[in-house]
């Protein structure tokens, strides 16, 4: 199952980070917005790209490389019939010697000429999109009466690899650029809302790799924007309460409506949990599994295989707090644009791929902790809900005061639990409630003495970190189903 480009900038945290890029661009600021390389090869980064475009009045996209022809530069002629190429022209030289000469030609300091003569391609190209000469683009641009103050896009992955000298790096012309309009900008003194702006996506290998840390230290011109910790579990529930219309296992065989709805929000937990902020991963397995126990694994190696097949790569340690930041720590950046690690929830997560084994048998470790962290989230508040109404007629079913069964069963207390007993009688937990009719202090009918041991046995196993079965499950939405008539006939 694909995941759209409009479907993932739809998206809470993906549409916050849009949000914030744009706030950026309206003040001013140039932005670079680095992406995983997977959004490029999947081809979502130029939709988001064009996402945060769209959200500009005034913008222009800088051409593909090959759709604009670079035109020579001509050589220029010498400035001065006895100024020699070799001798060059000092401007501002006072030799003492005034004798009312003025040399032709303007007097404007020239930048120095860059390797191989002329602007860059990617210069011609903007300028170009700007219908301006290619030598004039950054001063029509920053000219202080200038009435357009465009956004201009980058699409850095599609640039060229051009490395200029030896050891030249990839995206030099990008950062050229960004760094010639920051100082044309300073240089004529213009106010934050009078600036154009550079908006750049891609990835990290498109540019030089000092350049994004450089740039975060101009906080006044320039904003840096990492995908790390962009999507969270908001997301990825979002995404998959969207598909369950096109849901090919929407009916639960032989499920009452109760079993139905929390066997349907365990299985998107459950993915949720798995696939972290691979979203196209994600419903890959929401579309390939059923919910049941036994067909996980196989579901998830399968999906692994078809979404991403190169990511089972190792990963160097990740430290707890890494994801407390705003972008991967330096030792971290590689593994992220490979999609091996991303901040997921306020903590670093690597991909399925490399800690999901390829053989061995059983269930490995991890697997089993996820998916017994996604059934918690999911069942606690049902089990708690029946605790409750079990605890209330365990008070109209007692055999000793409500004094002495607190007394005896209840560990943690209520300040008042002298005073008003029932109060803290009602908070007992689950085991204690248990505990008290097994020594014959308590008489609950039989059903609801079979639906208190089933929630003791729940809450024990996702307490411990475990995996409650298909059979488990099973079992326990059928005594809540037959409660809830029950309690529903008695009100």
């Amino acid at each position: 199952m694909d995941l759209t480009g409009d479907e993932l900038a739809a998206l809470p945290g993906v549409r916050g980070q849009i949000e914030r890029i744009t706030d950026d661009l309206a003040a001013g600021r140039n932005c670079v917005w680095l992406l995983p390389d997977h959004l490029v090869v999947a081809g979502y980064a130029g939709e988001l790209h064009r996402a945060v475009l769209a959200r500009s009045p005034e913008h222009v996209q800088v051409p593909e490389p090959g759709t604009v022809r670079a035109e020579p530069v001509p050589a220029q002629p010498s400035p001065h019939p006895l100024v020699t190429a070799d001798v060059p022209l000092l401007d501002g030289f006072d030799d003492g010697f005034d004798i009312g000469w003025d040399l032709p030609g303007p007097r404007r300091e020239q930048p120095p000429a860059r390797a191989g003569g002329g602007p860059s391609e990617l210069m011609t190209r903007l300028a170009k999109g700007l219908s301006v000469a290619p030598e004039r683009a950054v001063d029509e641009l920053t000219a202080p009466g200038a009435h357009w103050r465009p956004v201009i896009g980058i699409r850095a992955w599609l640039e060229p690899d051009v490395r200029h000298g030896a050891g030249g790096e990839r995206g030099h012309d990008v950062a050229r650029l960004v760094r010639a309009l920051d100082a044309a900008v300073k240089d004529v003194g213009l106010l934050p809302e009078q600036r154009p702006r550079v908006m750049v996506t891609g990835r990290l290998r498109d540019l030089p790799p000092q350049l994004p840390d450089e740039l975060e230290l101009e906080l006044a011109t320039t904003s840096v924007h990492w995908w790390w910790g962009t999507v969270g579990r908001l997301d990825s529930a979002t995404l998959l309460d969207g598909l369950r219309g096109t849901d090919r296992h929407r009916t639960v065989p032989g499920g009452t409506l109760l079993r139905t709805r929390v066997l349907r929000a365990l299985r998107a937990e459950v993915v949720g949990e798995l696939c972290g902020a691979d979203l196209a991963l994600a419903a890959e397995l929401f579309d390939c599994w059923d919910g049941s126990d036994r067909s996980l694994d196989e579901c998830l190696r399968a999906s692994l295989a078809a979404r991403a097949p190169e990511r089972g790569a190792d990963c160097p340690p990740v430290r707890s707090g890494a994801a407390l930041q705003h972008k991967p720590p330096s030792a971290l950046r590689e593994a992220w644009a490979r999609g091996v690690v991303q901040a997921w929830e306020g903590r670093p997560r690597l991909h399925p791929a490399v800690w999901h084994a390829d053989g061995g048998e059983g269930r490995p470790d991890h697997l089993s902790v996820l998916v017994g962290q996604a059934q918690a989230r999911v069942l606690m508040p049902w089990l708690e809900e029946a605790r409750r109404r079990l605890a209330e007629l365990a008070l109209s079913h007692a055999n000793r005061p409500a004094r002495e069964l607190v007394e005896l069963y209840v560990r943690n207390r209520l300040k008042d639990h002298t005073t008003r007993p029932e109060r803290t009688f009602l908070a007992a937990e689950a085991s204690e409630l248990e505990r008290a009719c097994l020594r014959g202090h308590v008489s609950l009918p039989t059903d609801e003495r079979l639906l208190l041991a089933a929630v003791v046995r729940a809450r024990n196993t996702l307490s411990h970190r475990q995996v409650l079965r298909d059979d488990h499950l099973d079992d326990l939405c059928a005594k809540l189903t037959a409660a809830d008539l029950r309690w529903g006939r008695d009100t």
